[in-house]
């Protein structure tokens, strides 16, 4: 049989409870209640799960109630086993599998590339030379020589041998393009190693560097590194220097965030004049720059810090440009002498609110300025000439399909060439090199999957009304062939809703398989998001944070009404932040409306995280959710924190995972709510809890562990809905 017959062999049994006939052939673990009591603001909670948080991540007893979860499952899911392996091998055949990770792009000399080998799971780091190196003479229509010598920088499968989880973090050649220096971490914990090898020769230098965030910038003399450590909260909070065959206990401290509200992060620029060091809050931010080529010089703050007003800098010539929101909400430009960097002067306007105009990113040429930005919740491409320091009216670039996503915006600063990302629900991973001066856009690449017609699919923006009279975004796609507007489809609901993190309908070649069988699937684009701005933000924070869980109920409502799926047919989808997201939805929700729900590394347990500043994230997440020390916020977050709102009802089958070395959500949020979940809710649905203990916040890192991982939630999902094939 082939993958297509074996995709539409379904079997629909809407009307059973699927999983709970499943019969696990062991019981759901049932760990020692300890009650622990947590009093504020004159009111007691009591946590008899609170025991399970372990800072250690080595308690014993914990690791093996983890152990037993993930027995639970096993047995629990054990009839879909030849299910997860159709699948698996489905969305395997699907990819090509010596494709680049990476497409060439160019760095000075050279031809930078990741590229994929069949069988292996991980990316391997080459360069090819340049025949004519003059970065002010790429074209569009450049491509790489492959008849020059190929030469592999670093093979991380040869160094993930041994390990269970393995990332590459940082990977940044030196100026003179003889040096690579790299980060990699092996636990999930985001604490990475720095390494680096000689490109001349191939060999490792003996320089190590540990425990650190992942960022790395070289100064212009190839021999001095920056990099940040964190601290014991994980707060990335300290700036080093290191000069290369010294000793990583002989590094210079250079600077100590004290503010535990604040994060460091640290890039060169693309001009390679700077390096910056940002200091961030969840909404506030200040830039410190360093001169590349004199590394021993004194950093220099451009725009001190200044509660609510957040930046981002670039170079170009004897200025610095600023993407900033000071008295604009959505962003304006503005750019200042590097002599006097906070004398600015407006360059891009802040857009007025009906136009719904954001300013995301942005990226400084020689002779050019692109932005990339957002009108309505779809993202465009402005291009800008400049005439000295006036600039030229904006050309727009726009793209066809009713909603897609753009990223990576790049380029050698000293050409006429920007690259752009492209994806949407129905379009592949593709880079697009734009001509800064004629406009001319060329596809250069596009991510290769097989055994599929992409014309098959169906992909469209539609506009679902709140309660309070938002609209709300909302993408979706199908297959044509198998969707009927009749409410017979089944229906996954995604979403996430926080940080002013847009949610962007990217391509997902795993996601061909549930199309495949007739799903349909769907974002919606909830407010605490940034699709439509920073008001569209501040609507779904703080006070707000409920209008995300509403907005999320009423966009289900509205696909049915739509008559996309019906009541009993809908499966909702989230992680971290959109794992709160399914949670509080699933407490307020009807007992009929879902079939199943998938919390990936789930933030559950609010209030009493935010109430604890010794867990991660705690202090610099109060300007997300509200500090509970005051009572407002207290009250206001436990009438939603989907750990204290469990209600004694009826919940659909359940799938959650969770990192056992996650940094930013702690394992033991979403294995308290599990357990809480088996207690209180008034059915025989399972509640599973799957619990990578050799990972992170992240996943699987090898890409076909990651296959297998979506095996697994995808089986599950197709049973809730009654798909056995």
């Amino acid at each position: 049989m082939s993958l297509a017959t074996a995709y539409i062999a379904t079997e629909w049994l809407w009307n059973k409870p699927v999983l709970a006939d499943l019969a696990a052939k062991i019981a759901p673990p049932v760990p020692t209640r300890r009650p622990f009591a947590m009093d504020a603001h004159g009111q007691v909670r009591i946590d008899e799960f609170y025991w399970l948080r372990d800072n250690s991540r080595s308690d014993r007893e914990i690791i093996d109630h983890l152990e037993r979860e993930n027995e639970y499952v096993d047995s629990t899911l054990a009839d879909t086993k030849g299910l997860q392996q159709v699948l698996f091998e489905e969305m395997k055949q699907r990819i090509k599998q010596d494709d680049y990770a990476k497409f060439p792009y160019r760095k000075g000399p050279y031809y930078y590339y990741q590229r994929m080998e069949t069988g292996k799971q991980f990316p391997i780091y080459c360069r090819r030379r340049v025949v004519v190196n003059d970065t002010s003479s790429v074209s569009v229509g450049d491509k790489m020589d492959e008849s020059q010598p190929e030469e592999i920088l670093l093979d991380a499968n040869q160094l993930a041998a041994g390990y269970e989880n393995f990332r590459v973090g940082a990977f940044e050649v030196s100026t003179d393009h003889s040096l690579l220096a790299y980060a990699y971490d092996t636990s999930g914990a985001e604490r990475y190693v720095i390494r680096f090898k000689n490109l001349n020769d191939g060999t490792l230098l003996d320089d190590i560097i540990r425990e650190c965030s992942g960022d790395i910038a070289w100064a212009n003399d190839n021999e001095t590194l920056f990099y940040l450590t964190k601290d014991s909260l994980d707060r990335p909070d300290r700036l080093w220097r290191h000069r290369l065959n010294q000793s990583s206990f002989e590094d210079a401290t250079l600077y100590r965030e004290r503010d535990d509200a604040y994060y460091l992060s640290l890039h060169k620029s693309p001009s390679d004049r700077f390096i910056y060091l940002h200091c961030r809050s969840a909404e506030t931010s200040e830039v410190s720059a360093l001169d590349a080529n004199r590394p021993n010089s004194s950093w220099k703050v451009l725009l001190p810090r200044k509660q609510g007003v957040d930046y981002d800098v670039c170079d170009r010539e004897n200025y610095f440009y600023y993407l900033t929101n000071e008295n604009a909400p959505n962003r304006k430009i503005c750019l200042a002498p590097l002599s006097n960097p906070d004398h600015l002067e407006e360059l891009i306007p802040h857009h007025e609110k009906q136009e719904r105009i954001v300013l995301e990113d942005f990226r400084t040429f020689v002779n050019h300025l692109v932005v990339l930005q957002r009108r309505n919740g779809l993202q465009e491409v402005a291009i800008y000439t400049f005439d000295k320091n006036l600039l030229s009216s904006p050309h727009l670039i726009h793209f066809p399909e009713e909603a897609y996503s753009l990223s990576h915006l790049s380029g050698e600063y000293h050409s006429s060439v920007a690259r752009i990302e492209y994806s949407s629900l129905a379009c592949p991973n593709s880079v697009y090199d734009i001509d800064l001066n004629t406009y001319q856009m060329v596809l250069k690449w596009r991510q290769g999957i097989l055994h599929t017609r992409l014309q098959d699919y169906v992909t469209k923006r539609l506009w679902a009304p709140s309660r309070d009279g938002a609209n709300i975004p909302v993408s979706i796609v199908y297959k044509k062939d198998l969707f009927h507007q009749d409410g017979t489809s089944p229906l996954l609901l995604e979403g996430y809703g926080a940080y002013e993190i847009s949610n962007d309908p990217v391509f997902d070649s795993g996601l061909l398989s549930l199309l495949d069988r007739g799903v349909v699937f769907a974002i919606a684009h909830v407010r605490g998001g940034g699709e439509l701005g920073r008001e569209w933000y501040e609507q779904g924070k703080y006070l707000n944070k409920k209008n995300t869980f509403t907005d999320f109920l009423d966009v289900c409502n509205y696909l049915l009404e739509q008559k996309y799926s019906s009541a009993g047919k809908v499966a909702i989808s989230g992680r971290s932040a959109g794992g709160l997201l399914i949670g509080a939805t699933l407490n307020m929700a009807p007992e009929d409306l879902f079939c199943g729900a998938f919390a990936g590394v789930p933030f559950v347990d609010v209030l009493t995280t935010m109430l604890d500043d010794t867990i991660p994230l705690t202090i610099k997440e109060r300007e997300e959710w509200g500090d509970p020390r005051q009572k407002e916020y207290y009250d206001y977050i436990l009438s939603y924190s989907p750990y204290d709102n469990i209600q004694h009802k009826k919940y659909p089958p359940i799938l959650v995972t969770a990192g056992l070395h996650d940094p930013r959500v702690g394992y033991w949020e979403p294995a308290k709510w599990v357990l809480k979940l088996r207690d209180c809710k008034k059915d025989d649905y399972p509640v599973l809890l799957k619990v990578n203990l050799d990972g992170g916040h992240f996943s699987k890192s090898g890409r076909y562990d990651r296959l297998l991982e979506d095996a697994l939630q995808y089986a599950f999902l197709l049973q809730c809905w009654g798909i056995h094939k």
